[in-house]
């Protein structure tokens, strides 16, 4: 198990609330130090500077603080601030808005089923032995974007988040975070039947683990949030 979350609240001022989901590879060290450490980083660039720029700026460092580490770890973090939420990932973790009647993943997949990062991987050189990026010497990757994973920055392996930001209306009333253990094996829409009917969030988490467990290979980890 190389999962691990992380629910910080009160953050970036009374009413902020951060959660993040890492998924590590190759071992645990980038996923757990991910999650004692980035939001540490994260707060204090958050009242100084835009959202967008200090999640930047978070990813990057954090990245940097792991550059020698063999192993990586992908990632989801969100921060929910009044009634806007900021959220960045690198990788296959996921972030799911659900409203009353719709559903809508906040986050960008970085495989290489997503053609501009499998356009951007070749470019820096990497050979392609789907669904892996993979270094001349044979050794694979399947995301395109983590944390550490040092070999591979070489190829174009970059820690870059995605960022999406977005308010939240009335209708909103459940943000889902997971690792790939969730998004490979139950589509967004089935996330949301399963969570939209529950009488918390602890129902919400405990169903949707025993949709999954049964179907799903991987890790699974998930953070879910009553909105309202």
């Amino acid at each position: 198990m190389e999962d691990f979350v992380r629910v910080v609240q009160p953050f970036g001022g009374s009413d902020g609330l951060y959660a993040a989901v890492f998924d590590g590879h190759g071992g645990e060290d980038v996923s757990r130090r991910g999650s004692d450490r980035l939001h540490e980083i994260l707060a204090a660039l958050w009242e100084s500077e835009p959202a967008v720029d200090a999640l930047t700026s978070a990813f990057k460092a954090f990245d940097g603080e792991v550059a020698d580490e063999k192993g990586g770890s992908v990632a989801t973090v969100s921060v929910l601030q009044g009634e806007w939420l900021s959220v960045a990932n690198v990788g296959d973790c996921h972030a799911l808005v659900v409203s009353e009647s719709a559903q809508e993943i906040v986050t960008q997949g970085h495989r290489l089923t997503n053609q501009e990062e499998y356009d951007r991987v070749v470019a820096a050189g990497a050979k392609i032995r789907a669904p892996y990026m993979c270094l001349p010497g044979g050794r694979g990757l399947m995301t395109t974007r983590s944390f550490g994973d040092a070999a591979f920055k070489q190829i174009g392996n970059i820690a870059e988040p995605a960022i999406a930001t977005r308010a939240m209306g009335p209708g909103d009333h459940w943000l889902i975070l997971g690792s790939d253990g969730v998004w490979d094996f139950l589509a967004a829409e089935d996330v949301a039947a399963i969570v939209r009917p529950a009488s918390s969030a602890t129902v919400a988490a405990d169903q949707l683990l025993d949709a999954v467990l049964p179907v799903s290979d991987d890790n699974v980890s998930v953070v879910i949030i009553r909105l309202g």
